[in-house]
């Protein structure tokens, strides 16, 4: 069954140590081997649990600390515009 970002692969259940078998054809379609790390991430009111591969989220983050200078400016240019701003109405008054 496809969704619109991804596969549904079956259903599975956790066992009494809070083990979670993933199904066999996710494993072989998603790359997933054994002994591999997962980020987990979970909504309690939506009922949900999403594990993301570690190495996933490293790239993420080594892609926003290397960008991180470029994102030090954008952040500092918004504040220093939001300062404005706020000096502008407070002068207003």
């Amino acid at each position: 069954m496809m969704m619109n970002h991804g596969k549904i692969f079956g259903t599975t259940s956790m066992g009494e140590r809070g083990q979670v078998v993933i199904p066999a054809e996710a494993r072989e379609e998603l790359g997933i081997k054994s002994g591999e790390k997962f980020v987990v991430f979970g909504d309690a009111r939506k009922g949900t649990v999403i594990l993301v591969k570690s190495e996933i989220m490293n790239k993420f983050a080594n892609f926003f600390f290397n960008k991180s200078k470029r994102f030090e400016k954008i952040a500092k240019e918004i504040f220093e515009k939001t300062e404005t701003d706020i000096e502008d109405d407070g002068e207003k008054e």
